[in-house]
């Protein structure tokens, strides 16, 4: 039982532990699209030879905090992503929706107020 709460202790203390700062740069170049090799040439500034670099890289993967903030980024960033495009969505609804009520208002005040949320849509896209 004790080995068991030791083992959640530890992991918790990795998790929690931060990142040095080229550690996160290496996790921001990966979650940027960046490929091992060139994230950690990028995050560790270092003219070490291809092989060397991808030995490093590797290293840094089998660390449980880089496995942790590569894994949270990524989910971030496609919550992130998420949302955006829900937004986007929402908008050319509201657009199209907004067009095909435009012709059948009568007031101009009504039609001028129509016409600013279209702009006003247009400008977020």
């Amino acid at each position: 039982m004790n080995s068991i709460k030791l083992d959640h202790q530890t992991q918790n203390f990795i998790y929690t532990t931060r990142l040095t700062s080229k550690q996160q740069a290496f996790v921001d170049n990966v979650v940027a699209g960046h490929n091992y090799i060139d994230a950690y040439k990028l995050a560790y500034d270092t003219k070490s030879s291809h092989k060397v670099m991808g030995i490093s890289a590797n290293t840094l993967l089998k660390n449980p905090k880089i496995i942790k903030a590569i894994h949270t980024q990524r989910l971030e960033l496609q919550k992130s992503m998420s949302i955006a495009i829900d937004k986007h969505n929402l908008q050319m609804h509201l657009a199209t929706e907004l067009k095909e009520l435009y012709p059948k208002i009568q007031d101009d005040q009504t039609r001028i107020k129509v016409l600013e949320m279209l702009i006003s849509i247009s400008r977020f896209n």
